[in-house]
């Protein structure tokens, strides 16, 4: 796979560059807070029951 990337030609790599962009940003503003938001809580949890 790297080999293959590291042939690719500016363009095509910049247009692959743009679409792994696009699909991470909704992933990182969307889905790691919520996340995050269903996590934290139990954690919180377990380190109250700890004490």
């Amino acid at each position: 796979m790297r080999a293959y990337l590291a042939k690719l030609a500016p363009r095509a790599s910049a247009i692959f560059t743009i679409a792994v962009l696009a699909l991470a940003y909704p992933l990182v503003t969307i889905v790691l807070p919520a996340v995050v938001r269903a996590v934290v809580p139990e954690v919180v949890r377990e380190v109250l029951r700890f004490l």
